[in-house]
């Protein structure tokens, strides 16, 4: 306080130190009872140096100008994919940041050029590395730009004084310039009474809920409590870490949204990228659909974001135009024909969506300029279509959603400030580095400095707190282990002082900065964690022994462990479901299809229409195949309408009449949906080779007439319900009997059988027809196998070495469907009385998708497994 009064500027080593820097310094000007103050000059070192280079410019001219993050990213891998080396590496974006951390290695050690060259002969990365520092150095200097890895070099002795803290965290480089030009700001020193304690867990999960649960208990007791906590391995966890303090720390948003939840009191350190968040990732998806083909799943995915919608009701009309365009749309198309076909469905069925508006108005505005351009053009141009679709709704974000927004923004402008090092672009190319740059840059919205701060860097942090616990202390972690620079001699690094590329030094880094954070927290933890896959892990050595404990800490969300303590209730499985209503539909023989292979599902099918969601394919589908067959074989049959014709029919007769059927099927079909010329021809073939086997299979019968072909729907009466059905084809035999057949162009097998039929569709269909009926049969009609499945009293009448059918032991078919008639009303009256208990047929669960609704126990799935 008595530096930041006198006026000095403060210098830490990073952005988080600096930033509680700042808020301790803002914290002691409240508790002195002060409303207004000087804001204080805290400052990480590096915006410091950029800072006093911008000032130098000004007075200046001829001063390189500094290349921001994006550039320098940008210039690196454009550096490596030119390269020799380069064009071998697989991840050539790795690479761009190994050597970018090898550049500022090289500053910040102050390792020359030349000792890297004596040693390059003994590594191919080094010499790959000297090579590309080379090429950055020159672009740059054809640029007239510099690294902010230089700055220290070209920064003069400062004007005004200049105040450092000191921290292990220093680069020697940047120690020996503060340490001639500022001076040196020890930690503040305290006088409360220190503990320190190890703690172990079961479990890395059970850990982190250790941390939270501490934290509360401490906010708990003391509003003034204050904590640093450090998760070493931060980046891997950060998802489970907020999760976990979450659930101690701010429950609400586990129920409510996040805009009314408040803010939590907590923070992580670190952010993430720019590009996770909702604003950001909306403008990316919208941009990004703006170009070329686009796939279903990325329009359904951007036509049902939140972004897009204003209102819950809009939200409900997109869901259900997007259940249309799986069953009307394409597998891909580019955005303007999605937007139209889309469009289209949703007059069609009344669905009023703003949403499809503002999309058009972002292409139109990306529409209107094409070309190469530098980038400055291109960035009003993202601004008005964002403005004009995903961001139309920004009335509606959160506070940390604007401020990414806004960060988003500040981006652009960053993109469109460097005309001179981006050059001319595409609009694809230009896009292509605005979504590396959002990717590549972290953001944390700022809510202020939360009384507890989770890190995940191993430093000092300086400040005293109440508490600090540090995390992931076993003997495998700490002291770190041996992490040299890529790129550069391992030999050399040690050399120069690089801590992380020698265990003496990793020792000693792990011993001065255990003292530090015992000396700096009133109450220190140090915590480590099995593995949780049933081994042990040992602490390290160079923990204190006073205060071992085992952490009783469950992993969260906390909800779980509530779950567990709750008290016993009384179970009632609800089974039945009202009974049918009159102004409720059935499936036809869809319902008590599934009705036989579990009443659940049957109930869930029809009455809670728990649908499967289809989803568009390049071509069309097994759905549209089937339907295609079907429309080109009743063509072929109305014209041929007896197997005499058939056998009289020429070879070329034959070829005409399967072409026409196929051309009237494909031209009825794709008028509901056409995936377009390539896929119609393809399946022109198909089909035309595989009825061209059908006929041959029917070629093989006995003589017959069609009597029937492709019923109008007709309707079937079972347990006092309706059910409508369309049978495919009733043939005629030569004495009068009747054969009943149904197109099946997927699997088929004899599924009819049994007390519970998996598929009950021949029964009903032999209900309906039974006079004189004497065989009912699949027509399996595909390009693997050419068929027919029967179930038939006779030998012989599908095949010349044919035989009669079990018949289930009955003596004729028409026993059979007597004793089909009372399953298939025990089915139906079981569905009309609503039963619906969960009590799947070995099979059924292998075809449904309703186990997240049912919970059907892993028990009956692994019995059905057992079956296989």
């Amino acid at each position: 306080m008595t530096a930041v009064t006198a006026g000095h500027t403060i210098l830490a080593p990073n952005t988080e130190l600096a930033a509680a820097l700042f808020e301790a310094v803002e914290r002691a000007h409240r508790d002195a009872g002060r409303d207004v103050w000087p804001t204080p000059r805290v400052r990480d070192i590096g915006s410091w140096l950029r800072e006093k280079h911008v000032g130098r410019q000004l007075s200046d001219a001829v001063l390189p100008r500094v290349l921001g993050d994006i550039e320098e990213r940008e210039l690196w891998r454009a550096v490596i994919d030119s390269s020799d080396t380069g064009r071998d590496l697989a991840e050539p974006t790795g690479a761009a940041r190994a050597a970018r951390r090898a550049h500022r290695a090289i500053h910040e050690y102050g390792i020359p050029l030349r000792v890297i060259a004596e040693h390059a002969s003994a590594t191919e990365e080094s010499r790959a590395f000297l090579d590309w520092n080379g090429q950055f150095t020159e672009r740059c200097r054809h640029l007239d730009c510099i690294s902010a890895d230089e700055l220290l070099d070209l920064t003069p002795p400062p004007a005004e004084p200049v105040t450092w803290i000191e921290s292990p965290v220093w680069r020697p480089m940047a120690r020996q310039w503060l340490q001639r030009h500022g001076r040196t700001l020890p930690p503040p020193a305290s006088r409360a009474p220190r503990t320190a304690c190890r703690l172990r867990s079961a479990s890395p999960a059970a850990e982190l809920a250790a941390m939270a649960d501490w934290a509360l208990a401490n906010l708990r007791s003391s509003e003034k409590f204050r904590a640093w906590i450090c998760v070493p391995d931060l980046n891997l966890r950060r998802a489970e870490v907020v999760d976990a303090f979450d659930a101690a720390l701010a429950p609400r948003r586990f129920t409510l949204l996040p805009e009314t939840s408040g803010n939590a009191p907590y923070a992580v350190a670190g952010g993430t990228p720019l590009a996770e968040f909702a604003p950001v990732r909306a403008a990316l998806e919208t941009l990004a659909a703006s170009l070329g083909p686009v796939p279903f799943e990325r329009f359904s995915a951007l036509l049902r974001a939140p972004e897009q919608h204003a209102s819950a009701a809009e939200a409900g009309a997109a869901a259900l135009l997007d259940v249309q365009l799986r069953r009307q749309g394409p597998s891909e198309a580019d955005l303007a024909g999605w937007l139209a076909l889309a469009d289209r469905i949703a007059a069609a069925h009344g669905l009023g969506l703003a949403a499809l508006q503002r999309l058009s108005g972002a292409l139109a505005a990306l529409e209107n300029m094409r070309g190469t351009h530098p980038i400055s053009r291109w960035v009003p141009a993202w601004i008005a279509a964002l403005e004009l679709g995903p961001w139309a709704q920004r009335h509606r974000w959160s506070s940390a959603e604007y401020q990414a927004a806004e960060r988003f923004r500040e981006l652009l402008g960053q993109l469109a400030t460097a005309d001179a090092f981006f050059g001319t672009h595409s609009r694809g190319s230009a896009q292509s580095i605005l979504r590396r740059a959002a990717h590549d840059t972290a953001f944390q919205a700022q809510t202020g400095v939360p009384p507890i701060w989770v890190s995940g860097q191993l430093i000092d942090p300086w400040l005293n707190y109440d508490g600090l616990w540090v995390g992931g202390c076993n003997d495998q972690r700490w002291p770190p282990q041996v992490m040299p620079i890529p790129l550069l001699p391992v030999r050399l690094q040690r050399d120069f002082g690089v801590i992380a590329a020698a265990p003496e030094s990793q020792l000693q880094f792990a011993l001065d900065l255990q003292k530090r954070w015992a000396a700096c927290g009133r109450e220190c933890v140090f915590s480590f964690a099995d593995p949780g896959d049933g081994r042990s892990a040992a602490p390290s050595p160079l923990l204190p022994e006073a205060g071992a404990a085992a952490s009783p800490a469950l992993p969260r969300p906390h909800w779980r462990a509530l779950l567990e303590t709750q008290p016993t209730l009384e179970r009632l499985t609800d089974e039945v479901a009202p009974a049918f209503a009159a102004g409720e539909r059935t499936r036809g023989v869809s319902t008590l299809r599934a009705q036989s292979r579990c009443a659940f599902r049957g109930f869930a099918e029809t009455r809670l229409r728990c649908d499967r969601l289809e989803r568009p394919l390049p071509g069309f589908n097994e759905r549209e195949r089937g339907e295609l067959i079907h429309h080109a074989l009743e063509h072929v049959w109305s014209v041929l309408r007896d197997s005499s014709t058939l056998l009289s029919m020429s070879a070329d007769a034959q070829a005409q009449l399967l072409d026409d059927g196929v051309m009237r099927a494909l031209a009825k079909q794709c008028r509901v949906r056409d995936p377009g010329p390539r896929w119609r021809q393809r399946e022109r073939e198909r089909m035309g080779n595989v009825l061209r086997k059908w006929l041959d299979v029917e070629r093989r019968r006995q003589p017959f007439a069609v009597e029937q072909l492709e019923l109008a729907s007709q309707a079937a009466r079972h347990g006092g319900l309706e059910f409508t059905v369309r049978i495919d084809r009733v043939d005629r035999l030569s004495d009068g009997s009747r054969v009943l057949i149904d197109y099946k162009t997927g699997l088929a097998a004899v599924d009819w059988r049994g007390e519970r039929p998996d598929n009950p569709q021949l029964p009903i269909y032999a209900l309906l027809h039974s006079d004189a009926l004497v065989a009912v049969a699949y027509g399996r009609v595909n390009a693997a196998e050419c068929s027919f499945i029967a179930e038939a009293e006779r030998p012989a009448l599908f095949k010349p070495n044919g035989r009669k059918s079990p018949l289930e032991g009955m003596p004729t078919l028409a026993a059979l469907i007597d004793v089909w008639s009372q399953r298939i009303e025990n089915l139906a009256a079981d569905f009309a009385a609503g039963r619906a208990a969960v009590a799947p047929t070995v099979h059924a669960c292998k075809s449904c998708r309703l186990h997240g609704l049912c919970r059907v126990p892993a028990a009956l799935e692994d019995a059905a497994d057992s079956h296989d």
